[in-house]
């Protein structure tokens, strides 16, 4: 019997080598970017909402009639975004976002013009989100365990609320050559993945502006540490 491969078997088996050789290839040039964003002690605060102002159902940082409200603090995990914007597609496995602990996280949003956000509902209530100057943007509840697609067709900077609770607010930044989203924790460290190869712009949004950008950030196929930055004349800068 004849025990040689045929060049159909020979031809399928090389070309899964090949298929292989490509994907873990494709994986390899896959590079992590890391880094932190220094800020002062009082980078961030606000003062509490007036008495008077309609809002007033947050009671840990607005007037409800009982408890004193406090000072906003500032969390860079929920208030800041930190992207890399380039040439090239929008890298996957990026994180997202969601409605958690009764807002926004994160409450500063960053979405490549000609998506869809997705925003998902952890909270055990149901929202429903507004989206100030987003044509066709249709304010329906989204209850809880759900995901409230927003389509950005192209760039611009919108205010984001919730109609049932108006301590919920946030902006979500739509920009056309966005690359990459970060991972921030509350001391400032970011964290990206799966960025390919090239030279980007770091920009760090907070709120409703852009505090900081950093131009010509090479990644080659390897791992990335940029040195800390400092934003907003923060001590320890």
């Amino acid at each position: 019997m004849d025990r040689t491969p045929s060049r159909s078997r020979r031809a399928v088996c090389s070309l899964a080598v090949l298929g292989l050789a490509l994907a873990t290839a494709a994986t390899a040039m896959a590079v992590d970017v890391r880094g932190r964003v220094r800020f002062g002690s009082d980078y961030g605060r606000t003062a509490p909402e007036a008495p008077d102002d309609a809002r007033r159902n947050h009671y840990w940082s607005q007037w409800n009639g009982f408890l004193e409200p406090r000072p906003r603090g500032f969390d860079a995990a929920r208030d800041l975004a930190v992207v890399l914007t380039g040439e090239g597609d929008f890298a996957e496995g990026q994180p997202g976002f969601r409605l958690a602990n009764g807002g926004l996280w994160p409450t500063t949003m960053v979405a490549r013009a000609g998506t869809t956000v997705e925003v998902q509902n952890t909270d055990p209530v149901s929202h429903e989100l507004t989206v100030e100057g987003l044509a066709g943007f249709a304010e329906t509840p989204v209850a809880p365990g759900r995901v409230r697609p927003i389509e950005v067709p192209s760039a611009g900077v919108h205010a984001i609320g919730d109609r049932l609770y108006a301590h919920v607010r946030g902006h979500l930044h739509v920009i056309d050559d966005l690359v990459a989203r970060a991972t921030v924790t509350a001391d400032g460290s970011y964290h990206f993945t799966n960025v390919p190869p090239g030279t980007y712009t770091l920009k760090v949004f907070h709120g409703a502006e852009v505090v900081h950008a950093r131009e010509g950030v090479v990644v080659e196929e390897r791992e990335l540490t940029i040195e800390p930055f400092p934003i907003g004349g923060a001590e320890g800068q």
